[in-house]
């Protein structure tokens, strides 16, 4: 037996093909994980036969075992799918909820308390309650730089709206970084976002 992945006291051990999780010198759990990740925010996703679900660091249960995609927590969430084939994703908050209708194609991690969602092939951003911000009608996952700043792309055309949908700077520009310049007709403008 050797430990494969630890976070603080908490620790995995392996024997065969099978995962325990240990912490301190006590298994919590039997051998029964065939999975298991390091530990985020302090929960690891684990999988028993062939679906996941989430424990934290003393082998609790934060989710059923339901998930047949599971990604890390960040900023208190993870996205989970429990059908991969469909592409039906959505996610989980830090105590095992999900927190909105698992039916996005793609999403990306949360980041400054929004998380970009596709929605066919159109992307969207929804906040920590699930809710969608605004119509998801953006080519690419939109750059959330901060509340009143959030970089989109639509018709091929950058543009800068706010969280609430209010558009800051038109939809005319080549490309725009996630720190403000943007390109027109191969100028460089500095739009200030940070």
């Amino acid at each position: 037996m050797s430990c494969h992945f630890a976070f603080g006291q908490s620790s995995f051990k392996r024997a065969g093909d099978y995962y325990a999780l240990q912490v301190g010198n006590e298994l919590v759990t039997s051998y029964i994980f065939t999975e298991v990740s390091e530990f985020y925010e302090g929960k690891a996703w684990v999988n028993k036969g062939n679906l996941y679900g989430y424990i934290d660091t003393l082998g609790r249960s934060v989710t059923d075992f339901v998930y047949a995609d599971v990604d890390r927590f960040v900023d208190g969430f993870a996205a989970v799918s429990r059908d991969t084939q469909d592409g039906d994703y959505g996610f989980v908050n830090h105590v095992g909820q999900e927190i909105c209708t698992l039916k996005y194609s793609r999403v990306k991690s949360f980041e400054n308390g929004f998380a970009a969602v596709q929605s066919d092939s159109n992307w969207t951003l929804i906040d920590t309650s699930g809710s969608e911000m605004m119509i998801p009608v953006f080519d690419y996952p939109p750059k959330v730089v901060s509340e009143r700043f959030v970089i989109v792309v639509k018709a091929s055309k950058w543009g800068v709206i706010d969280s609430e949908n209010s558009e800051q700077y038109p939809f005319i520009y080549d490309l725009i970084t996630a720190d403000g310049l943007a390109y027109l007709a191969n100028k460089k403008v500095y739009l200030g976002l940070l």
